[in-house]
């Protein structure tokens, strides 16, 4: 038997969230909902410049029978300036996904860390069960079970 709705929600945020953590768990309405802005760095490389900001965010929508249902969010954005031949060129990106997604990355390069403040050598490291798994343990423990195709 699953703990009532609105206690899971009530305490979510205070059981998911850690300082140790560079994500962090926000509830809206039904949804717990974990975000991570994974990168925002700067990246230096010689004769050009680019800025990069990425973000995950994981929903965790409850239903009353016990139940909840999970969606993903990722967004990118870049921008850039670089010099080749005389010529100095700008770009810029973005895009979004909503779904369902399994992901892990890695990169690393010279730049500015803008989450930590590291300049020089700096990594950026992303695994989207990184936040699933604790959020989808927190359900299990209270009760929930995640809702098949149909609901």
């Amino acid at each position: 038997m699953a703990y009532p709705k609105a206690d899971v929600l009530a305490h979510a945020a205070e059981q998911l969230n850690r300082p140790d953590q560079p994500w962090f768990v926000t509830v809206q309405g039904d949804s717990i909902i974990a975000q991570w802005k994974w990168m925002d760095a700067q990246w230096f490389a010689p004769g050009s410049a680019t800025n990069e900001v990425q973000s995950f965010s994981f929903t965790a929508t409850l239903d009353d029978n016990g139940k909840y249902k999970e969606v993903d969010r990722s967004q990118a954005a870049s921008g850039g300036m670089s010099m080749s031949g005389g010529t100095l060129s700008f770009g810029t990106s973005s895009s979004s996904f909503k779904g369902h997604q399994v992901g892990k990355s890695f990169q690393f390069g010279v730049g500015h860390d803008n989450n930590t403040g590291q300049t020089g050598f700096i990594a950026a490291q992303f695994d989207t069960e990184r936040v699933k798994q604790p959020v989808r343990a927190y359900l299990e423990a209270c009760g929930y079970k995640k809702a098949g195709l149909f609901g």
